[in-house]
């Protein structure tokens, strides 16, 4: 989205919203864009005019707001549940021997579910003599998928340069928590000197003893 886009979107809000002045335009105009700029303009519009057409507020929304309404479309793209666990029942059939290419197949979110090709063979080399083992198993995946999807949302709300601050962020903070834990570690394996009363009852016990 460009900036002249975002000053387009905002006079529509204004349109809409006649108690929306905001106090200074520039200011408005460079925050909105700061934060959608890196979301394509159709998307974010067709999100603001789904605000406005379901909204019975009488308030214009917050960028937040917006990017909520956003995020219905890529939901609406989603997997369900129950259909990534029958993808999973499906890749089980053949993963015995070909746990690698089954993984593969899978989408990438269900795939975080699963964890790992190794787990998907695991799961299609074990027993269930009652029926209790799927059933648990079913029920951990559809969580686990639950939490991933979950994850994924909040993701896609952040913009591309904000997720790259917070990885070069992370990427400098871990090598400072290996070097404290080092130092903590060096630390505990340095030998403790003995006290010298103890040393000399020490000595004086080994000229005993000789």
């Amino acid at each position: 989205m460009t900036r002249e886009e975002t000053k387009q979107m905002l006079m529509v809000l204004q349109a809409a919203y006649p108690n929306y002045r905001p106090q200074d335009k520039t200011i408005a105009i460079n925050t909105w864009y700061d934060a959608l700029c890196s979301h394509p303009a159709p998307k974010i519009n067709a999100a603001v005019k789904a605000y406005i057409l379901s909204d019975t507020s009488g308030f214009a929304p917050s960028i937040g707001q917006v990017i909520d309404k956003m995020q219905l479309f890529d939901d609406a793209e989603e997997i369900n549940e129950m259909a990534a666990w029958q993808m999973v029942l499906k890749a089980m059939r053949n993963a015995t021997y070909h746990p690698e290419e089954e993984f593969a197949r899978l989408p990438a979110i269900v795939q975080k579910a699963v964890v790992s090709p190794g787990q998907l063979r695991e799961w299609a080399t074990a027993e269930d003599t009652d029926g209790a083992w799927l059933t648990v198993t079913q029920s951990n995946f559809m969580r686990t998928y639950r939490a991933e999807v979950a994850r994924g949302r909040e993701i896609r709300k952040l913009s591309p340069d904000l997720l790259r601050l917070v990885s070069k962020t992370v990427d400098q903070i871990k090598p400072k928590e290996i070097s404290v834990s080092e130092e903590r570690k060096n630390e505990e394996e340095k030998p403790v000197p003995m006290p010298e009363r103890v040393r000399e009852k020490y000595e004086k016990l080994k000229r005993v003893i000789a």
